[in-house]
């Protein structure tokens, strides 16, 4: 090992001071570069990370809500759907307040449906920072008068969730 830092010194004393200045200054370049690509894949893989945060915490939350939103029974439809409006934003969540108490609230008092929704299967679509987009399929056991026998439906949904703070939010629900 001493012969070898020997050798390299005997042959930079060789060297003039010019090639020395571009020799040093090529390694001060090279230690720059490896600087940046080391800094760029830590901030890639924080990102990565974070992605992946995002995309199970809005397929968990909308795991939770979905079925929260879509399971009620007659005799306490009022303040279901008035509690289910906290899981709500954006103008989905004034369209969803004037169908509830313009349609669905009224049908389900009328025909005293009872339904359980559940979340068979989900998986995200697409997620960035603060929104997520989550496919889900769900079963739905329905009473009702006119059917008093459970009834079970399949359905999918396409759901649109943004980040509100620590919380989520559904600013989106379309059937597919």
């Amino acid at each position: 090992m001493i012969t070898y830092l020997a050798r390299i010194t005997s042959l930079l004393g060789t060297w003039s001071s010019r090639k020395r200045a571009l020799v040093v200054a090529g390694l001060g370049v090279l230690a720059v570069a490896v600087t940046i690509a080391s800094a760029t894949l830590t901030i890639r893989a924080h990102e990565g990370r974070s992605q992946e945060d995002t995309r199970h915490q809005a397929r968990a939350h909308a795991a939770q809500m979905v079925p929260d939103i879509l399971s009620y029974d007659f005799n306490t439809i009022d303040d279901h759907f008035t509690n289910a409006l906290e899981y709500l934003g954006g103008d989905f969540r004034t369209q969803f307040e004037s169908v509830s108490k313009d349609v669905i609230i009224p049908s389900a008092k009328e025909r005293q449906v009872v339904t359980s929704a559940t979340v068979v299967e989900s998986s995200v679509v697409s997620a960035d920072a603060d929104a997520a987009t989550v496919l889900m399929f769900l079963n739905q056991s329905t009473t009702s008068t006119d059917s008093p026998a459970p009834k079970l439906d399949g359905s999918r949904v396409q759901v649109s969730l943004q980040r509100d703070g620590d919380s989520w939010q559904i600013t989106e629900m379309t059937p597919v």
